[in-house]
């Protein structure tokens, strides 16, 4: 595991030199008469003969602990760790191919799942790999083709105002239709294909907040950014271009950052969130109280608002625990002068506690689910008619 991360750090000498020590490690966790190669890169591979599931999985144990304890490299400490996939034959396979292929699927299985960690091939391990097929190639056709749309949701304020929007994205897929974020984004994250298919929502969202400028809509539209589009050197000049191209003074468009994001690499999380605030932007904080949630973040990033997950939104006026985090959050918000928003709201009852208790703006099904831009123009000519009553 993370093998090329050590090759980036020390070169490709340093990562030879502990590549051997991997394989001196495993091979004092075989027993006599098992085989250990090198199929190329950071892989190796064990044969073993006359043997059973479960002394495979404790062979399997014993590789894993040996390589999580620190590889010393000269005067540099490394710790390695791996991801084991084991396929046995003839049950999962019957030839060389299909066995070696099953146990390389089965360990693939391992790193999603949480690396360091072994995993025994089953057929289903399969459906997921041609998954993952029919996804790189049809997400990527997807993006050259169009297929690809926003809906948005309104956010609404305690005084019932519809000032900005969240922008959601969905695949209108030819073979299996309309496709939820939840199937693809996390594939797009893995492969990469995260940066161009945000960058698009980007520039789609921003073209359209065009079009319901100049119908009279002035309205704000949030969109979230990943870890990898933070890293997107060309995110900002796409946006500057655009923002000159469509006449924009200031940036419409807010973001929504993980507190993942803001972790995993403080200092480039900070120079983004600078850059959109420069830009007239504001930067939100998703999912809080969910992940790494904690007060130095707050104060050492300029972010404007939090968002509450709807965790901590869900039957809200009947959970006590729920109630008293919510309180303590709006109150830390309000010392740091920041907004909060809540999503996931679904009852009269859960949105009357928030409303109570100081959150600036809320979302979910009670008010309106993610549709389509047309869609939503109705429904805001219906809500403000429905308002002036």
């Amino acid at each position: 595991d993370n093998f090329k991360k050590v090759n980036d750090a020390y070169g490709h000498m340093f990562g030879d030199q502990l590549l051997q020590a991997v394989a001196l490690a495993i091979l004092s966790c075989l027993d006599e008469g098992q085989v250990l190669a090198r199929l190329g890169g950071d892989e190796f591979i064990v044969l073993a003969t006359k043997t059973s599931q479960s002394a495979l999985e404790a062979m399997a144990s014993r590789i894993l602990n040996r390589l999580r304890q620190p590889f010393r490299i000269g005067l540099i400490e490394v710790y390695s760790g791996c991801s084991l996939g084991i396929s046995l034959a003839p049950q999962h396979g019957k030839d060389r191919e299909t066995v070696i292929r099953n146990a390389d699927t089965a360990m693939y299985t391992a790193k999603e799942n949480g690396r360091g960690k072994f995993c025994v091939f089953t057929p289903e391990m399969n459906q997921r790999v041609f998954e993952y097929l029919w996804l790189d190639t049809n997400l990527r056709k997807a993006l050259d083709d169009n297929q690809l749309v926003i809906h948005y949701q309104p956010k609404v304020t305690w005084r019932g105002e519809i000032r900005s929007l969240e922008a959601l994205v969905r695949w209108q897929s030819p073979e299996r239709g309309l496709i939820a974020p939840t199937e693809f984004i996390s594939y797009a994250e893995e492969s990469g294909l995260i940066v161009p298919l945000g960058r698009w929502v980007m520039l789609d969202v921003l073209q359209q907040i065009a079009k319901w400028r100049d119908k009279g809509l002035n309205i704000r539209v949030a969109v979230n950014l990943s870890a990898r589009q933070l890293a997107d050197q060309t995110l900002f000049s796409d946006l500057r271009q655009a923002l000159s191209d469509l006449h924009f003074e200031y940036s419409p468009i807010d973001v929504e950052l993980t507190e993942s994001c803001l972790i995993e690499n403080e200092e480039v999380a900070l120079s983004v969130i600078e850059q959109f605030s420069a830009l007239g932007a504001q930067v939100h904080l998703d999912d809080f109280g969910t992940g790494y949630s904690s007060l130095s973040q707050l104060a050492r990033f300029p972010i404007d608002a939090i968002k509450l997950d709807q965790s901590f939104v869900r039957d809200v006026h009947k959970q006590p625990v729920s109630q008293s985090l919510v309180r303590a959050i709006v109150a830390v918000a309000q010392a740091l002068n920041l907004q909060v928003i809540a999503e996931g709201v679904e009852s009269a009852k859960e949105d009357a506690f928030l409303t109570k208790n100081g959150v600036n703006e809320r979302q979910g099904f009670l008010f309106a689910k993610p549709m389509p831009a047309a869609a939503f123009e109705r429904w805001y000519k219906r809500y403000q008619t429905r308002k002036m009553r």
